[in-house]
């Protein structure tokens, strides 16, 4: 009986590491050979500290939890992702049904250019423009903790659309 399950869990491990699959993300063509990248940190061009800092943070986050690419240091990445977070704005998304002056839920987008360099030669791989969205309840409460909150989800969401641009 020893022998069965000993065999069984042999072929089954076998059959599990001959069925091709590798971790990592899908690697957009462009990106083809690279394994490594380093993060620049984020220029801010909005009056709203810390929110390239979040944005930055947040793109080096998910390009390691992506599994595509491995982080290191910058001078023996294949690739730098940079950038700047070029625009925060809010916008009303609910009203007080008997008060139009009293915004109910606030809505907050991140908006964010970046550019992916090859270290190897200098030339810019991609870039483009991104837009994280996130919104906030303003009900009593603590607003401020409501609108930071916000602003991180939005500086999240902007850095997994990055990612999905370089993994796709």
């Amino acid at each position: 009986m020893k022998r069965i399950t000993r065999f069984s869990l042999c072929l089954l491990t076998l059959a599990l590491a001959s069925c091709g699959y590798r971790m990592g993300g899908v690697v957009n063509p462009k990106m083809e050979g690279m394994k490594t990248f380093s993060i620049s940190m984020f220029d801010n061009h909005t009056t709203y500290p810390n929110v390239a800092f979040q944005v930055t943070t947040a793109a080096g986050s998910e390009l390691q939890a992506d599994g595509a690419f491995r982080m290191a240091p910058a001078s023996s990445a294949d690739f730098t992702v940079s950038g700047a977070v070029t625009d925060v704005s809010y916008e009303r998304l609910l009203v007080d049904s008997e008060d139009t002056y009293i915004s109910l839920e606030i809505g907050v987008t991140v908006s964010v250019d970046y550019k992916v360099t090859d270290n190897r030669n200098g030339e810019v791989i991609m870039h483009g423009t991104v837009n994280g969205e996130g919104s906030y309840f303003n009900t009593g409460g603590n607003t401020q903790a409501g609108r930071d909150a916000a602003l991180s989800y939005a500086s999240r969401k902007a850095a997994e659309l990055i990612v999905d641009n370089l993994s796709t």
